[in-house]
């Protein structure tokens, strides 16, 4: 009987020692992911420094070289782009809804097109293999 109680004990300070080594493990690797994201904050800041001074020496004239002009150039479009696109977000956030405003149409496979059958003349699917009138084979 004492060899069961000194086993389950075994067994429990082993679950014990486990969870407090994967807290541990959980522990550090989450201080180290937040140091990674000061890191990561920090970089995107200097980036953000990098681009600002970039775009006012080329503003004034003082940017020489061709690649950071053509640099300049892309970051200054794709700040355009991002704010035309945040404008038109706003746009369509503040859409409400006016009953009837919408239609929908539905186009089967194939397209919606038409063509007359040969047989009987009446309208079919462009992709249709056969006249939905006569039965007639189309191709």
């Amino acid at each position: 009987m004492q060899d069961i109680f000194e086993n389950a004990k075994r067994v429990a300070n082993n679950a014990v020692e486990r969870a407090a080594w994967e807290a541990d493990k959980l522990r550090r690797a989450t201080a180290r992911q937040r140091e990674i994201d000061l890191a990561q904050r920090e970089r995107a800041a200097l980036l953000e420094q990098i681009a600002s001074t970039l775009l006012d020496l080329d503003k004034r004239g003082q940017l020489a070289q061709e690649p950071l002009k053509a640099l300049a150039q892309r970051l200054r479009t794709l700040q355009d782009e991002v704010g035309r696109g945040q404008s038109e977000i706003q746009a369509i956030r503040a859409e409400t809804y006016t009953p009837g405003s919408i239609s929908i149409s539905v186009t089967r496979a194939g397209g919606g097109a038409t063509t007359p059958c040969p047989t009987c003349g009446k309208p079919v699917r462009g992709n249709a293999a056969y006249c939905s009138a006569c039965g007639a084979r189309l191709r």
